[in-house]
């Protein structure tokens, strides 16, 4: 089952052993003088979302020769992105198979593959691969690092660790040092169901929430909750701070039933640790991610600031890094109304080991949960649960 821990575990710490792989493998890389393999001279990039368009500008900056982008979309099919056609993958396994590595550039990438390697193609590469190998040439990505910044600080990853509060959290905490090190996917524990992402029934069991959705985006969460628990909730922040998103999010709060909608409020802020304006760049259609760099604003606000109305009994954050300052930002309403918090992990490779320190700094006698809902280092969440809504186990 998901999440369950190898026998070969038992008796073992699995930090200390995932140190001891990582260590290995950065001492074998030094050791030989050793470079990432050499990228492949020319690719086919599965995967016409944000990541595609990584794989695309480092594939060019490198040198390397796009041969197509494939894809799933059927919509897509005969178009072009910047110049590539946008084939099917079958089409493209069997045009291409000869010549090219197929980068697999979408975020949960084991179906993907799967399918890659059913229609025959010789050589697969995940887009954390990828990048390693053009890491010269692939534009700023802090969700992935090279391993010996993953193993700079390795009493902060061990403080990060200490605050876990069960083996199934140590375990994946363990596995994900080891495979952002070596990128070895048999260290990967099995996923939980995408479908169970922040209100997993392992942990939460729900109640009359007054939930705060923090990265609302169009309501995909809010859906999922509704799912969940009908119209048997109290209240419902929702904070989005694109404009475009939240013309979405006010489309599907305004087709919602009337006792359902008059329960929502949307407030178009990002959630930081002050009062004011950020710079942001777009991300694709997923969102926006406060940059200096970025040609546009938002206003981000205190959650302490804004939530005027019922006290929040869950708050969920998922705003592409901005999450340590949202929390710093949530302190008061946080020690006031004890909520659950469920809080992404893999915007920045190092809140794997920065968000639970600030967690239990915050909420020292909460109980910190570490779960993984896609493949590779995907949809990680941190959930910060008070004693007196944990599940009893047993």
């Amino acid at each position: 089952m998901p999440g369950q821990i190898p026998p070969s575990f038992a008796n073992t710490d699995p930090l200390r052993c995932a140190f001891e792989v990582a260590r290995g493998h950065l001492a074998r890389i030094r050791d030989e003088a050793a470079a990432p393999p050499a990228a492949p001279s020319e690719v086919v990039i599965f995967g016409c979302g944000h990541l595609g368009g990584f794989a695309l500008q480092g594939a060019r900056n490198a040198g390397l020769k796009v041969l197509a982008f494939a894809d799933n979309d059927p919509a897509k099919w005969g178009k072009h992105m910047d110049g590539i056609p946008i084939v099917p993958p079958a089409e493209a396994v069997a045009r291409y198979n000869h010549a090219a590595a197929f980068v697999v550039a979408i975020y949960c990438s084991g179906k993907p593959r799967q399918q890659l390697a059913e229609l025959g193609c010789a050589r697969i590469l995940p887009y954390p691969a990828f990048h390693r190998q053009c890491s010269a040439w692939m534009p700023f990505e802090d969700r992935l690092e090279s391993p010996d910044r993953v193993m700079a600080d390795p009493a902060a990853i061990q403080a990060g660790y200490a605050a876990l509060c069960d083996d199934v959290s140590r375990l994946e905490f363990a596995a994900q040092i080891e495979w952002r090190c070596t990128l070895n996917y048999d260290c990967l524990p099995a996923p939980r169901p995408l479908p169970q992402i922040y209100f997993d029934t392992e942990l939460v069991r729900l109640e009359k929430e007054v939930l705060v959705d923090c990265g609302a985006f169009d309501g995909d969460t809010i859906r999922v909750f509704l799912d969940k628990v009908g119209s048997e909730f109290e209240f419902l922040y929702a904070l989005e701070p694109d404009a475009l998103n939240r013309a979405r999010l006010e489309a599907y709060i305004a087709s919602l039933p009337e006792n359902i909608g008059r329960r929502c409020a949307i407030l178009p802020y990002g959630a930081s640790d002050h009062d004011g304006r950020e710079s942001f760049e777009a991300m694709s259609t997923t969102g926006i991610r406060l940059s200096s760099c970025g040609a546009e604003s938002i206003e981000v606000r205190r959650l302490d600031a804004i939530l005027d109305g019922p006290a929040p009994t869950f708050i969920k954050m998922d705003i592409e890094g901005a999450e340590p300052e949202a929390l710093e930002g949530a302190k008061e309403v946080v020690h006031s109304a004890r909520p659950i918090l469920a809080v992404c992990a893999y915007h920045k490779c190092h809140h794997l080991w920065q968000l639970p320190v600030i967690l239990k700094r915050l909420l020292p006698e909460y109980h910190v949960l570490l779960r993984r809902y896609a493949d590779e280092c995907w949809e990680t969440v941190y959930y910060a649960i008070p004693p007196e809504r944990i599940i009893p186990r047993g």
